[in-house]
């Protein structure tokens, strides 16, 4: 399994400057620390997040 952490996705996002940047750096700094548990419920929260921002996008436009 490709983990989502890791991703060149995510690396492109943690180098923006906003929220969502923000908020991909805290989560790859937590995974650092994180055991397997704790890698698969900081992957399923990164995701739902993008996919929020995701929704917000098309709202907006």
């Amino acid at each position: 399994m490709t983990r989502l952490l890791g991703s060149a996705h995510i690396e492109t996002l943690a180098r923006e400057e906003s929220v969502r940047g923000v908020l991909v750096r805290t989560v790859i700094k937590q995974s650092e620390f994180a055991d397997e548990q704790e890698l698969q419920l900081l992957e399923d929260a990164l995701q739902l997040l993008l996919k929020r921002f995701q929704a917000m996008d098309g709202e907006a436009s």
